[in-house]
């Protein structure tokens, strides 16, 4: 840490505790002094923290940082060492307790204790010396002339035995001993031949014992040491059964589908009580296939059953079926159930099954591709066995199959008929209610401020999946941790949905003045004409929420809008589909009444944006008067080409449609663009006029934004109202400060914030008109 970042952190009160040591370098002259920073935690996840910093300063910046440092402290005293030393000016208070009288008696003592040390030692090297002569006698002149002739006799007949083996051991392996006999044998019995036929056998046993070494070391955990067919028992599942509802999921987790949690509602009845329905005569549904698009949870509804139900749970995803030996995934799928079967009532669950049972295509297809191999064989023969388990002669009843895919086209038509998949359940994206209640759940889990409005984010994100949702409030919360913030506030979460949408902020590019005002002309033209369209005339059109010019990912500029209710997108009349269409060409009409008739191509994606919504509403909706007579092929005769949303809008109105032969209006393109020219022009002339009579109010808001980089909704509102129409420019020109604006924004109280946990209500204080033209 630098000493720069350590004022910021005691500015901003981050310092816990801050210890101090006193040090000194080689040289006296240069002293410092240490410190060890303690900060405080912020919220988030700790492995990301560091909260323990050290840092070294000299003697003027440690004076500056004791001075201005006021929190809790801690300093440690340190004794100073010099390299030449300096003898004291008093003696030692030991020494000097010690008299004359004492030194000498300590010195008799030690005298008399050297003379008796001496004496003594004197009289043990004398006994010493008497025994070891005595032993040395004795054992030259009385044992040894008695022992001698017997150690003799024994040496000597042990080195005999051993030369007569050693010459018997010669003659065993010398020629014509016993290994001559042997190679004899060997060469001519025909033992040479027999192994040269038995080469190839004896590469094979060793390429088998190799293999099977190979399997055992892929061994489970709880394989046995001699049990050799665990090991390469490849037709056994890999399903791991889950019981009493282990998997930890329940229905109260699971948000935003609640269509598809009441129809598995009685699947979870069955489970716990299956002897009801069985007096009853009821029979359950067998199969059920979970489809949507990825990420709405499908996986997690599985496991919710799972966990309500407290039965045994087998997960198995599709392509767990797929192995390198024929036969393997048929087997697999025998074993599955038998085991589901033993255990009922149980749920078998497979996940991504189209890598399973995708369509059969059979061996006598006409085909050029020659994709009809090994592989698809097995496979097919995979599903095959998967069918006859599902509903066949053998099928057990209390097994409920759960089958989760997002790409129900590929799959065989065998499977999904009646009886095998009893039902089909289509999990969709969440609505803005189940957005709601799946950002609920995820924020409970980290630490958010009371002022954050989910419900604004659940209106605004549409189509988002749960996942993305959850990833939407962990991105959140590392914002929250690169900023220093103690919980996730609404500028948090803003900057979360800008990097999930558009992507993080561009540094290396830098847009001077002239394409900032650009950026800021057309952005702002765009938002304060909704804004001015829902004041004057009671559009139903979306207001905006928030602008930036600050470059993120493709995009230089970004402007957010609030969305309707979904009602008002299913049921659009044509007022405010002409309102919409008056907001793109705002972009345009800004830029003409700023700088005239030098426009760019800052607003050609809004002019785009409004020439393909004025043939929209000219042609398939059929909202102006007289109504285009289309001429449309029957429609066996379309042909679909693509699946899926068109990602363009090129080329010509007879593409759009997908028609295989030109409708019976021959001039329907040349009449559709005159009217849509007509349309665009008209509506282009209203919207230019309305923001002239605004043209203080649009360029106090250019400057605004291009000052801050940033503007709110109500900041466009704040302006409106102190900036009313035909006020003249000279008012603004006045000014000290064109691009600040005198705008507060002021927190709730305690006791409303205690009220109103999820509602968002701004009170501004503005300085009064009289103010404005006194400036």
């Amino acid at each position: 840490m630098s000493f720069k970042d350590f004022v910021k952190a005691m500015e901003s009160d981050k310092v816990k505790l801050l210890t101090s040591k006193e040090s000194i370098a080689t040289f006296i002259e240069n002293r410092f002094r240490d410190f060890i920073v303690d900060l405080k935690e912020i919220p988030g996840q700790k492995s990301l923290q560091r909260t323990r910093w050290a840092l070294r300063l000299d003697k003027s910046e440690a004076q500056t940082v004791m001075e201005q440092y006021t929190g809790p402290q801690y300093q440690i005293e340190t004794h100073t060492s010099y390299l030449v030393g300096k003898l004291p000016e008093y003696p030692h208070p030991v020494a000097s307790r010690i008299s004359s009288r004492m030194m000498v008696d300590l010195g008799i003592v030690t005298v008399i204790m050297v003379v008796a040390a001496v004496v003594v030692g004197g009289f043990l090297a004398s006994a010493v010396f008497a025994v070891t002569s005595f032993v040395f006698f004795a054992v030259v002149y009385v044992v040894w002339p008695i022992a001698g002739p017997f150690l003799k006799l024994s040496l000597g007949l042990i080195f005999g035995i051993l030369e007569r083996v050693w010459e018997n051991v010669g003659d065993f392996f010398g020629y014509g001993g016993f290994f001559s006999k042997i190679y004899e044998v060997y060469a001519f019995g025909g033992l040479s031949a027999s192994l040269a036929i038995l080469k190839p056998i004896i590469f094979v046993i060793v390429t088998m014992v190799l293999l099977i070494r190979f399997t055992l070391s892929r061994r489970p955990k709880n394989f046995r040491k001699w049990d050799l067919w665990q090991g390469i028992d490849f037709s056994r599942s890999k399903a791991e059964a889950r019981v009493d509802g282990s998997t930890g999921v329940m229905f109260s987790d699971v948000a935003g589908i609640d269509e598809a949690v009441e129809e598995l509602q009685e699947l979870v009845k069955y489970l716990k009580n299956p002897e009801l329905f069985d007096n009853l005569g009821i029979k359950p549904p067998h199969g059920v296939l979970l489809e949507g698009p990825p990420g709405c949870g499908k996986t997690l509804v599985a496991k919710a059953i799972a966990g309500e139900a407290g039965v045994p749970f087998y997960q198995m995803a599709g392509s767990e079926f797929v192995e390198v030996l024929v036969g393997v995934g048929s087997a697999r799928v025998r074993d599955l159930f038998k085991r589901a079967k033993v255990n009922k009532p149980s749920v078998i669950f497979i996940d991504e099954i189209d890598a399973l049972a995708t369509r059969r295509q059979g061996i006598f297809k006409e085909s050029t591709d020659n994709l009809y191999n090994a592989a698809t064989q097995e496979r097919e023969t995979t599903l095959n066995q998967l069918l006859i388990e599902l509903d066949g002669f053998d099928t057990g009843r209390g097994v409920i199959f759960l089958a989760a895919t997002n790409r129900r086209d590929l799959l065989d038509p065998a499977l999904l008929r009646p009886g095998r998949f009893d039902r089909k359940i289509k999990i969709r994206p969440p609505g803005a209610k189940g957005r709601l209640d799946i950002l609920k759940i995820h924020a409970s889990k980290v630490k958010m401020s009371h002022s954050v409005d989910l419900s604004i984010y659940s209106q605004n994100l549409p189509g988002w999946s749960g996942a993305k949702l959850a990833q939407l409030v962990q991105e959140a919360a590392l914002v929250a941790v690169r900023k220093g913030h103690e919980s996730i506030d609404q500028s948090d979460m803003d900057d979360a949905i800008d990097r999930l949408t558009v992507g993080p902020r561009r540094i290396g590019i830098e847009l001077g003045h002239q394409g900032q005002c650009r950026r800021a002309t057309t952005e702002i033209g765009v938002a304060i004409t909704s804004h001015l369209l829902r004041r004057y005339e009671s559009a139903r059109v979306e207001c905006c929420d928030r602008i930036s010019i600050i470059p993120r990912g493709q995009t230089l500029s970004q402007v957010v809008f609030r969305r309707l209710s979904e009602e008002s997108y299913i049921f659009e009349r044509r007022p405010q589909l002409l309102h919409r269409l008056q907001v793109f060409l705002g972009a345009r009409a800004a830029e003409e009444v700023i700088y005239g008739r030098d426009t760019s191509k800052a607003s050609v994606s809004y002019l785009a944006d409004a020439s393909w919504l004025a043939r929209k509403i000219i042609t398939i909706w059929n909202l102006e008067n007289p109504m285009v007579i289309h001429g449309e092929p029957p429609p066996w005769r379309k042909e679909v080409n693509f699946v899926g949303p068109r990602l363009d809008f090129e080329g010509s109105l007879y593409d759009d449609y997908d028609l295989t032969e030109p409708p019976l209006n021959l001039n329907l393109d040349d009449e559709v663009a005159r009217r849509a020219e007509a349309l665009i022009r008209d509506l282009y002339d209203r919207t230019l006029a309305m923001l002239q009579r605004h043209h203080a109010a649009l360029l106090k808001a250019v400057k605004v934004l291009i000052t801050q980089e940033e503007i709110i909704g109500e900041e466009i509102d704040f302006i409106l109202d102190n900036y009313p129409p035909q006020t003249p420019i000279s008012i603004l020109l006045q000014e000290e400060n064109p691009g600040s604006l005198p705008f507060v924004r002021r927190k709730r109280g305690k006791e409303q914030e205690q009220e109103k946990e999820q509602e968002r209500d701004f009170e501004y204080a503005a300085i009064p008109q009289s103010a404005i033209s006194e400036a």
